[in-house]
């Protein structure tokens, strides 16, 4: 009736974790959406070996410059020996590049380029043709330019550097619409929280593995840093295999799902269950305070983390005097507290929800304060600090901390919107990077080449921590836990939807089919 106010399904009254007590109980046993979780988790961990790839291993690309005057100073002063030792030395690809300070921030920062401004546009094609399309293409192109990419500077110098990794950037902006788009259908709601941060945690793993890949290998005459690059390139290409093999958009798509399974993940009613091609509500999204406030604590806390992974090597080198081989465990330890603390936090999430202990707001509102506010502090504390040891430890504090923001802003794009979690993400992490972009060009203005003096990289910090608490603030203020109205369409209100229904039954009556023959 006009005047009335909607009622859809599966839309609770207040923010009550309302999927915490499911009708139907989990199956037993590791399930298809665990296969599916993990996949996510090594794909995404291979994507983050090769975003950070280059940030690791710029102290060795830049550590020596072959230059023609130290060429020719170190052979004979026979005119042909000389010219053949140039060119030999000039065109190994275990040469080293004598690239300034603002030359590698420009390399850096064409990643960046890349993966902002194709945000938008790969969210759009996450929501129509699934997230395993997107995945599996940046996982392929990723792989080949990444297996490539230290003969490019060879012929091209870093503009041809900067430009794979500006490729790169573009086809790395698929992975978290898309793995939101499947989160959104796979993650049942009681098991969102630990879902969500297996998979997410695949950016502190791959982080992890690069820093322990680039000190194993920058440091060894044999291997050098070439073999970082070829390295990663070979795992992407696996880890596209494995998705092809093993990952389904939804649930309704995988062929062995059970229908005890399928029953259990899509019984809330918040995800579609069957094919439907929905138009995403960009007005709806546009206008949603509580989308604007996780979209605003997405760019503090992407500001933080940014920072972090791509300074934190030259920092470790040029303030706490840490070679590379040391380096590259040192710079490994805050990512390993990240990863481990997240599972926590999100264990904790969900045993609070389940049990009906806080509201969904009032969770993410805690875990977004102790990732943005808590872990700010000790980001402060670390580079204040003159040992090598202490920092890390600081830092590691820190970073552990900071992984409660998987189950602050970061799930609460789910919370909101299941079936447009990939394009609210791709708004997110668009806005996110566009402000993270200004954190290569604050350290290039602030540090210059001035990198052993460590007042102006305290200066940077403080820019950088001061924006995680205002972003905090605001996130604070506006979140909200329920699911919103315009998830859903019209016809989905309660008293209808008989259609979706049988057709959701006719396809779990044509898996017990499947089921049925493949045992007799």
């Amino acid at each position: 009736m006009p005047g009335e106010k909607a009622v859809y399904k599966g839309v609770p009254a207040d923010d009550k974790y309302e999927g915490s007590s499911p009708k139907i109980p989990a199956p037993k046993g590791f399930g298809t959406r665990h296969t599916q979780a993990l996949v996510l988790f090594i794909c995404l961990t291979v994507a983050y070996t090769m975003r950070a790839q280059l940030s690791v291993s710029m102290v060795a690309i830049t550590g020596h410059a072959v230059t023609e005057s130290e060429l020719c100073s170190n052979v004979s002063t026979s005119e042909n020996t000389s010219c053949v030792t140039e060119e030999i030395s000039a065109w190994s690809v275990y040469r080293t590049y004598n690239w300034n300070k603002s030359t590698q921030e420009m390399i850096l920062f064409a990643f960046f380029v890349g993966y902002t401004t194709m945000m938008i546009p790969m969210g759009i094609i996450a929501q129509k043709f699934g997230g395993k399309f997107p995945i599996s293409v940046a996982l392929f192109v990723n792989g080949v330019v990444s297996i490539i990419s230290p003969w490019i500077p060879l012929f091209s110098g870093w503009m041809g550097l900067a430009t794979c990794r500006l490729i790169q950037g573009m086809t790395q902006a698929a992975l978290y619409p898309s793995m939101h788009t499947m989160l959104g259908k796979w993650a049942p709601l009681s098991e969102r929280g630990r879902l969500s941060t297996y998979v997410y945690t695949g950016s502190q793993f791959g982080t992890i593995l690069i820093f322990e890949i680039s000190g194993l290998f920058a440091g060894t005459p044999v291997l050098g840093w070439p073999a970082i690059f070829w390295l990663c390139g070979i795992l992407s290409f696996a880890s596209f295999g494995l998705l092809i093999w093993f990952v389904a958009p939804s649930p309704r798509e995988h062929p062995t799902i059970s229908a005890e399974e399928l029953s259990y993940i899509t019984q809330d009613g918040n995800v579609d269950a069957f094919p439907k091609k929905r138009r995403t509500p960009w007005t709806h999204i546009l206008t949603s305070t509580a989308v604007w406030g996780l979209v605003v604590s997405h760019a503090g806390s992407s500001a933080g983390y940014l920072l972090v992974l791509t300074q934190m090597p030259t920092y470790m080198n040029e303030i706490l005097n840490v070679n590379i081989e040391t380096n590259g465990i040192y710079s490994s330890l805050p990512y390993l507290s990240m990863f481990t603390m997240a599972i926590f936090f999100g264990y904790i999430s969900d045993y609070l929800l389940n049990k009906k202990i806080m509201t969904v707001a009032n969770i993410r509102r805690t875990a977004n304060t102790i990732g943005m506010v808590l872990s700010g502090f000790f980001l402060i504390g670390f580079c204040y600090v003159d040992k090598a040891w202490l920092a890390v430890l600081l830092l590691m504090i820190s970073f552990g901390m900071h992984s409660a923001v998987h189950t602050g802003f970061h799930i609460n794009q789910i919370d909101l919107s299941p079936n447009f979690a990939g394009p609210i993400m791709s708004l997110g992490n668009m806005v996110a990077n566009l402000t993270s972009l200004l954190v290569p060009v604050i350290v290039s203005n602030i540090v210059k080449d001035d990198l052993k003096n460590p007042s102006r990289w305290q200066i940077v910090f403080l820019i950088t921590v001061s924006f995680q608490f205002i972003t905090n603030a605001v996130f604070v203020i506006f979140v909200k836990g329920s699911v919103q109205p315009w998830n859903f369409h019209d016809e989905e209100r309660i008293g209808t939807g008989v259609e979706e229904l049988k057709s959701l039954n006719d396809h779990k009556n044509s898996i017990k089919e499947k089921e049925k023959l493949g045992n007799s």
